[in-house]
């Protein structure tokens, strides 16, 4: 838990202790004592005033006394937040790390980077293209998953370079780049189809693109003109045109 974190609970929860729990406890307390008599708005307004009366030695020892309660449940609630999203991320590091260790398939792919030519030590937007053609291919066929920062033997490369290359260098930059290319290239409709998450392996970021299918075909476009692209065994091809007819017809069934 962070100090920022930490310190806006406590508020909340002495807050709510004092000004939410109090009232309503001791309220109902009375009102059970009464018989059920009366009217119990009046008796919690009476408890607000009381309340309100810091002037009071012992009220001011119930206010910190229900403060403190209201901490307690504060914390409690947001300890079991924060243990329930480490189980998450650990349930989801696992998923990661069985699609790493099975390699590349007909729903896996691995790229070393967005954008970044590790031979040529510069940027190379045709790296960009390769990673919208894979993404376009697994929404074409049966949906998968494109993990970038490992190479094809999956060995975990990092996106230290990609985050260099971003005028915005880091993962918000990262992931609007991602979308961004996306919306550009495919069409901001499909956006929707791609859950994206970054994960860290030894100290190293990578970025996760679970992609859905689309019964709705989708072209990259590029160089002025439309391209289809399907998933053939581990890699992505492009159909010429009677080819991608022939796969929309058939609701793609010829190529799954």
């Amino acid at each position: 838990m962070n100090n920022k974190g930490f310190f806006f609970t406590v508020i909340v929860g002495f807050v709510m202790g004092v000004f939410i729990v109090q009232p309503l406890g001791i309220s109902l307390f009375l009102y059970d004592n009464q018989g059920d008599q009366g009217s119990w708005w009046n008796i919690l307004e009476i408890v607000f005033v009381q309340i309100a009366g810091f002037g009071d030695f012992d009220q001011i020892l119930k206010n910190l006394l229900f403060g403190c309660l209201g901490i307690s449940l504060a914390l409690m609630f947001y300890t079991r937040k924060k243990i329930f999203q480490l189980d998450k991320l650990k349930n989801e590091t696992d998923i990661i790390e069985a699609l790493i260790a099975k390699g590349e398939t007909s729903e896996v792919e691995f790229k070393s980077t967005l954008r970044w030519d590790l031979r040529q030590s510069k940027i190379n937007k045709a790296l960009e293209v390769v990673v919208a053609k894979t993404i376009a291919g697994f929404i074409n066929c049966k949906g998968g998953n494109l993990l970038i920062g490992i190479d094809d033997e999956g060995h975990i490369l990092g996106l230290q370079e990609d985050y260099q290359t971003l005028k915005k260098p880091g993962r918000d930059g990262f992931e609007q780049y991602i979308m961004q290319l996306v919306s550009v290239t495919l069409g901001t409709r499909f956006c929707p189809l791609i859950k994206v998450t970054f994960h860290e392996f030894k100290g190293r970021d990578i970025y996760h693109l679970n992609i859905q299918s689309s019964k709705t075909p989708v072209f990259l476009n590029y160089e002025d003109r439309s391209h289809f692209f399907i998933r053939t065994g581990n890699g992505t091809r492009e159909l010429d045109i009677p080819e991608a007819l022939a796969y929309i017809g058939k609701g793609k069934a010829l190529y799954n």
